[in-house]
């Protein structure tokens, strides 16, 4: 997952599809403008880091004199006699990565990170501060008023695709309207940004949980899981919903009840905190489409996406579907059939039992024992080892970031070289702890400049911390690290010399996620494991293991798919109607019958819990097209071969360093050597079908 904010008012913070400058007569390279005063004192802003403040307080005062500074520099802009150009681009760059740089991305880390509660809440309230602000630069008239009156013919190509690509956004926010419209989009954006901050919050803070009686509860668990729960003072052990403690309990717990309880608490976690938050987050994005002159919310945030329109996404989603139905019709069977070898009488498998019975199957069927697997990835090993893959396969080298101001003691920080160059810098927040942002994402926290000049993210996550003793990860979670830090090494990547807003921070989102899914694949190959995973006595993963692992690698695609479908279902079905038409439960359970053939629990919110409806809205097919793309892009290497550096080194080149300086369809074909089709995808949906019907039995 790709984190960026909710709702950002301009060009250069994300959702933005980029539309190339008119063709045109090839101009020269005019000479550099004199850098801007303010500019400078920008630069030296954003040159430090500050995402350990000592204090609440402090980083009020942080976040005031950014935003004065940003204030400053629109006024300046806005002042402007002499004639436009190309220093005009650079310096709305400028404004629009100071605002992002502090406002977004060190408050965003303070918001979801620190462990003083009371930075968390000036982390927020900054966030809000920041969109208001922007949203002030996003509905300038004069400002835009200038962009347009720039000879485009006078600009190099960068400055004429960012020029037209701004023009369009500032279009896109409602620029064209009058005053009174355009005072209401302000209002609207601030509200919207205190609803998500609100929402946000819920989802940080709230921990579902449960409560059990005796250690025998946990009866088919791992024995290091078992010895982390044990009884508090008053007999009690407790189960709650973080990631670590859920994952475990749904493939391996023998109690069924446990698996059925949470999760029940799982499913409601923020309800009903989150149920007026979100239908506040409808409305108010209906309000700000319409008044800006689209049907629906879905309608506006498609429109600037590959897809263009929610049709085309909807008739996207549906040719996954029929692609993926006879693959999932096949998994429920065995699944089914598994469950009936205890309860012959089962007609339909519970949803809280289909992982435990997957892996029973994965057991049965293809003699794969996951927690045999999973003594091979300690979290010590596995971060050295996607190190390792990351060095090996793009050319660079990662070392310790000395003196770093890391927020926690567990956080640790990282340099990335290339040829001895430094390209990046990165945080990895790994472990969980109260307070903390409780899903798995890459937060970008400079686009650049640095002191450096150079990126800086941070990746937080939920994984189990340490050694073979302590730090034990499912194959799964190993899955996820990897590709959350792809979208890390993209941001490394994709820093520009000249602007920001070229960097990957305005890519499509249809595409953003694309190439973090296709690197997944390097998880499963034996020559990559082999380098990291190693069992506590030292051992390599051995080679018959992981081919089983392959085995059954595609066993659940079809229900997997037809889940991830249910999800981007609901996402644009809540979006793509008036407000007052949306009713939670009943589009949920409207999707959920058409799409999941498992008995599902009575009363439960997933919606509450569903962050993706804030940060993607109607956009969480995206998912599934960009899935459509990696699979398309992979091709090339399994042509090729997976560590082929010819393949890889054009991947590098022609999909990651570009930023967003092209449309992502262009990027993918210069890699591919034409258009991208979805066809690959159908296809290994429908061979997962057609190796469901063919059991791999133990030799």
């Amino acid at each position: 997952m790709k984190r960026l904010p909710a709702a950002l008012p301009l060009a250069g913070l994300a959702l933005i599809i980029a539309a190339c400058a008119p063709a045109g007569k090839k101009a020269e390279t005019p000479a550099p403008a004199p850098v801007h005063a303010l500019e400078t004192e920008a630069k030296a802003m954003m040159a430090q880091l500050v995402l350990a403040p000592d204090s609440a307080d402090a980083f009020t005062v942080r976040c005031d004199t950014s935003l004065d500074l940003v204030n400053r520099m629109i006024a300046d802009m806005e002042a402007r006699d002499a004639v436009a150009g190309a220093a005009d681009i650079k310096f709305l760059d400028t404004i629009t990565n100071l605002g992002y740089s502090i406002g977004f991305g060190e408050s965003s880390v303070v918001a979801e990170a620190n462990p003083d509660a009371a930075l968390r809440e000036v982390g927020d309230l900054c966030q809000q501060r920041t969109s208001d602000v922007l949203t002030r630069l996003s509905l300038s008239r004069p400002i835009y008023d200038r962009l347009a009156a720039i000879d485009a013919a006078s600009l190099n190509p960068r400055q004429a695709f960012l020029l037209a690509r701004t023009l369009r956004d500032y279009r896109r926010s409602g620029i064209d309207k009058d005053e009174e419209t355009r005072d209401k989009v302000r209002a609207l954006n601030a509200e919207l940004a205190e609803i998500s901050s609100e929402f946000s919050k819920n989802l940080r803070e709230i921990q579902g949980s449960v409560q059990l009686d005796a250690v025998s509860a946990l009866d088919g668990l791992p024995q290091d899981y078992i010895d982390a729960h044990q009884p508090d003072e008053n007999g009690k052990i407790t189960i709650t919903t973080d990631y670590p403690d859920t994952g475990p309990v749904f493939s391996y717990a023998t109690n069924e009840t446990l698996r059925r309880d949470l999760s029940f608490a799982a499913g409601n976690r923020a309800y009903p905190e989150n149920v007026a938050p979100l239908r506040r987050l409808l409305e108010k994005r209906y309000e700000l489409a319409t008044l800006l002159g689209y049907p629906n919310w879905a309608a506006y945030v498609t429109e600037d996406k590959m897809t263009g329109s929610p049709e085309v996404a909807e008739a996207f989603l549906a040719r996954v579907e029929a692609a993926a139905t006879d693959a999932a019709g096949i998994e429920h069977g065995r699944l089914l059939a598994k469950l009936n070898e205890t309860r012959p009488d089962a007609t339909t498998v519970p949803e809280w039992s289909s992982a435990f019975l997957a892996e029973q199957i994965r057991q049965s069927d293809y003699a794969l024992d996951s927690q045999e697997v999973r003594q091979y990835f300690a979290y010590d090993n596995v971060r050295a080892g996607i190190f390792a893959l990351v060095e090996d396969l793009f050319g660079v080298q990662i070392t310790p970031w000395e003196n770093a101001p890391v927020w926690e003691p567990s956080v640790t920080a990282h340099e990335m070289h290339r040829n001895g160059q430094l390209i990046g810098r990165f945080f990895l927040d790994m472990h969980p702890r109260d307070g903390k942002f409780k899903h798995a994402a890459a937060f970008p926290i400079r686009f650049g400049p640095t002191s450096d000049g150079v990126p800086v993210g941070a990746l937080m996550c939920n994984f189990p911390a340490g050694d073979h003793t302590t730090g034990l990860m499912e194959h799964r979670q190993v899955e996820t690290f990897l590709h959350e830090f792809g979208h890390l090494i993209h941001q490394m990547f994709s820093g520009q010399p000249d602007f920001a807003n070229l960097s990957m921070s305005n890519l499509e989102w249809d595409f953003i996620e694309a190439p973090s899914q296709m690197l997944q694949n390097w998880i499963w190959d034996y020559d990559t494991l082999a380098k990291f995973a190693v069992n506590a006595e030292g051992e390599t993963i051995p080679r018959e293991l992981v081919e089983k692992m392959n085995a059954a690698r595609d066993f659940g695609t079809g229900l997997g798919t037809l889940r991830q479908l249910l999800y981007a279902g609901v996402s644009l079905k809540y979006y793509d109607r008036p407000p007052e038409e949306v009713d939670f439960v009943e589009i949920w359970d409207e999707r959920q019958s058409a799409l999941s053939p498992f008995e599902v629990l009575p009363d439960v919110h997933r919606y509450a819990s569903f962050g993706h409806l804030d940060g993607y809205s109607a956009i969480y097919y995206t998912y599934q097209w960009s899935l459509a793309i990696s699979t398309d892009l992979f091709t090339q290497f399994k042509q090729n071969g997976l560590r082929d550096p010819e393949t890889s080194g054009r991947y590098r080149d022609l999909v990651l360093v570009p930023g967003s300086s092209k449309p992502a369809a262009e990027l993918v074909h210069d890699f591919l050597g034409r258009d991208w089709t979805p066809e690959a995808y159908e296809q290994y949906l429908i061979n997962a079908a057609k190796s469901g019907t063919e059991q791999k039995k133990p030799e």
